[in-house]
């Protein structure tokens, strides 16, 4: 397994792609509370669907 972590390149966005995560229903991304950001857990037994809808969801907000 591994932890992806991640912050956004334009803090306006963030709003935003909380927004549509969660509506994904993606659960838990948050990222540490001292660090911020936001931490994507990929399991092995996680299908590849699931990492494909997080990187759709970041594909529309880099699109818009």
């Amino acid at each position: 397994h591994m932890n992806v972590t991640f912050t956004l390149t334009d803090d306006s966005y963030k709003d935003t792609f909380d927004r549509l995560w969660k509506e994904a229903g993606i659960n838990g991304i948050n990222g540490h509370r001292s660090v911020g950001g936001y931490r994507a857990s990929i399991y092995n037994a996680l299908p590849l669907e699931s990492v494909q809808v997080l990187v759709a969801i970041m594909k529309k907000l880099a699109n818009s």
